[in-house]
């Protein structure tokens, strides 16, 4: 059945950042399978439509006062709606699918539900992603009125919600929530994996570490410079993180502070890559680490562990990044970076055999996520929403 979807993203346009990422894949592999997709989004900011044109229903920019600035540190912004555009575009749709829990989606989804459009949602953040950014994402009370404010305005005007993980599910089935909740990956794209070992650790003394991800509280990069200090390698460790962010700065301090201190011997290296340079870079190291303290599915962890690299995942929870571990060993509690040197130290004690017939391990691991299967399901779903029938969404075992 070829169905006209219409998704709600305040900004289809951003690089850099995994939940816009991910709807364009899904856009694209959506219209590769026959389907009318049409986007209901700001337009580029800077020009760079990322090959997908401008939205077919433009909206004005949202400046908001005083964290304006914040924002666009965070490679983000926001749409204002407009009425008679959100209108015209229900008009059009079959079904709509909402990316985010903002102030755009809680219109649309109102608006959706009086003129009778089917409409589902990811999601996609946690309260305190964004909490964090301003240090409250410990405030519980704070994320549980977040949570409340989501539930009322969106998710209870859907049929539907897509939890990308089990950590989600868990989270939100216990709301109280009025649409189907089922779990689905947002998925990674398979093929182009290269089969050499990229030279990990041959002749060399050195440990390459890697992390990828936004520089942001959130994703704690910080632990891991704070983990060099308990590491009884560091000086035989090279990292490289790898993004861009609002606490870049603050990281660069810590990592001159860790040279001058005589703690690491190899200056941490930053870098901005694209998808080809971070491959190259994960064949090429030989542990690869993720921080983050709140993360909803971690899909930039799987990219990089596609190619061949040990992992060393955090595990909390708010990240659902662990989920891809293999092994305990490959595991540390979420920010404690105690905890995260003595896994990379165990990991370097075993030697670079025992890490490369490991990392042999991981090649593959993503074929249970591949974005096709998942797009394939997703249509499921639209498909019960405009026309019922049995629903077609999984549920974890409980």
């Amino acid at each position: 059945m070829r169905l006209r979807i219409l998704f709600v993203i305040n900004d289809l346009y951003t690089r850099g950042n995994g939940l816009a990422a991910s709807a364009r894949r899904t856009i694209a592999l959506l219209r590769e399978r026959g389907h009318d997709v049409r986007v209901l989004s700001a337009p580029p900011l800077d020009g760079d439509d990322c090959g997908f044109g401008a939205p077919d229903y433009p909206l004005p920019y949202l400046r908001v006062p005083l964290v304006a600035p914040l924002i666009a540190s965070q490679g983000y912004a926001f749409a204002r709606s407009d009425r008679r555009q959100i209108d015209r575009a229900l008009s059009w749709a079959d079904v709509v699918h909402l990316e985010e829990p903002f102030m755009l989606q809680a219109v649309v989804a109102r608006r959706a539900r009086d003129r009778g459009v089917p409409a589902m949602a990811t999601y996609h953040i946690h309260p305190e992603n964004l909490t964090a950014t301003v240090y409250l994402d410990r405030c519980a009370a704070l994320n549980r009125a977040i949570l409340r404010l989501w539930k009322c305005f969106i998710f209870d005007r859907c049929g539907a919600l897509q939890c990308p993980s089990e950590s989600v599910w868990r989270r939100v089935s216990s709301l109280g929530l009025s649409p189907r909740l089922f779990v689905l990956s947002n998925g990674v794209p398979l093929g182009g994996v290269s089969v050499e070992s990229g030279g990990k650790g041959e002749g060399s003394s050195v440990v390459r570490l890697l992390s990828i991800g936004r520089f942001s509280r959130e994703k704690d990069q910080v632990t891991i410079l704070r983990a060099l200090r308990f590491s009884s390698h560091a000086r035989s460790i090279e990292l490289t993180l790898a993004g861009r962010g609002p606490t870049e700065r603050q990281l660069r301090a810590q990592a001159d502070r860790l040279v001058r201190d005589g703690v690491i011997a190899h200056p941490v290296r930053f870098a901005y890559m694209d998808a080809g340079e971070m491959a190259r870079a994960s064949e090429c190291s030989d542990l690869y680490v993720h921080a983050a303290r709140i993360e909803v599915e971690g899909l930039g962890a799987l990219e990089a562990l596609r190619h061949g690299v040990v992992p060393v995942l955090a595990c909390g929870p708010l990240t659902a990044t662990s989920q891809f571990a293999l092994t305990e060993e490959s595991v540390f509690e979420a920010g404690n970076p105690r905890s995260l040197a003595r896994v990379i130290d165990a990991w370097i004690d075993r030697g670079g055999e025992a890490r490369r017939a490991e990392a042999v391990r991981y090649r593959g691991v993503e074929a249970q996520y591949d974005i096709r299967v998942c797009v394939r399901e997703l249509e499921r779903v639209y498909g019960w929403l405009v026309g019922g029938g049995e629903f077609p969404g999984a549920q974890p075992d409980r």
